[in-house]
């Protein structure tokens, strides 16, 4: 059950926005960044923390109450230190696994993106994502927003949209990306990596309906051949700035093999800036 605590009262439409945090360092940074980045608009922020108690644990009622406190306890930091009357906050906690849950409060919330942090408490860190993370990157059907460990919050004037074209695109999967490059008026940079330069029909066709959707974007498009696509994202990013990498998940994509990976410390990436997974339509 949610608890709501009003900053300011509700006059237009609101952005829903879940923020899942382990209380950890990092879970608190990716709720600033959340805030700064939403300051100037009307948000709902749902705040979420989930435990699945021992085998042994029964006191679940004790696990909700310290719980409920240290979400309450958050609550109280983030209207110190980040006070703002367009942003109204919910708080939830529960026995539950994490993505069980997410699924719920998105769907019931009709909660439009998660932000969390890259990792958690016990993170190691040469670990670049946490497996509660990759764990909601693989099942949320919202945009996922992911903040590197101490990461401060900049405007995103630059983002790296790797993809290929051997899917057609929607106009629904692609809008996040284009809300964001909108409000902060960012460039995308549509990075193909290739080891065949030349396209098919089907992925020059995908390729223009693309740059249709992204219309009214500040986009261009670019191409680098190699063989390892994480070492040519990776490459490319450290010969380029940029503020935010995107990439769309979908099930036989490069992100959607990645993110099945069984060791999660196989995920070849080394990201220094947040990451935003759109969430790819389902083939019918």
């Amino acid at each position: 059950m949610f608890c709501g605590f009003a900053a300011g009262k509700k006059t237009t439409p609101m952005k829903k926005i879940l923020l899942p945090t382990d209380f950890s360092d990092n879970s608190w940074n990716a709720i600033v960044y959340a805030l700064k980045m939403f300051a100037d608009e009307e948000c709902e922020f749902y705040m979420l923390h989930t435990q699945v108690p021992g085998f042994y644990e029964a006191d679940y009622q004790g696990v909700i109450d310290k719980t409920s406190s240290e979400l309450q306890a958050t609550l109280d930091r983030v209207q110190q230190e980040h006070h703002n009357k367009k942003h109204k906050f919910y708080l939830h906690s529960a026995i539950a696994a994490l993505t069980d849950e997410i699924g719920n409060i998105v769907r019931d919330r009709e909660i439009e993106m998660i932000i969390m942090g890259t990792r958690g408490a016990t993170g190691a860190k040469r670990i670049l994502f946490g497996s509660n993370t990759v764990r909601v990157m693989r099942k949320a059907a919202v945009p996922v927003l992911a903040i590197p460990d101490r990461y401060a919050y900049t405007k995103t004037e630059r983002i790296l949209f790797p993809t290929d074209y051997l899917g057609s695109f929607g106009k629904d999967e692609l809008q996040p990306l284009v809300n964001m490059a909108k409000k902060f008026g960012a460039g995308i940079t549509v990075l193909h990596v290739e080891e065949d330069p030349e396209l098919m029909e089907n992925e020059r066709e995908n390729k223009e309906k693309l740059s249709g959707l992204l219309s009214g974007t500040d986009m261009e498009f670019t191409v680098v051949r190699d063989t390892d696509i994480p070492a040519a994202i990776q490459d490319y990013l450290h010969r380029h700035h940029y503020d935010m990498l995107a990439m769309m998940h979908r099930k036989h994509s490069f992100l959607g093999r990645l993110l099945l990976k069984q060791k999660i410390e196989d995920i070849g990436f080394n990201l220094e800036i947040p990451f935003l997974v759109l969430q790819g339509t389902p083939p019918e």
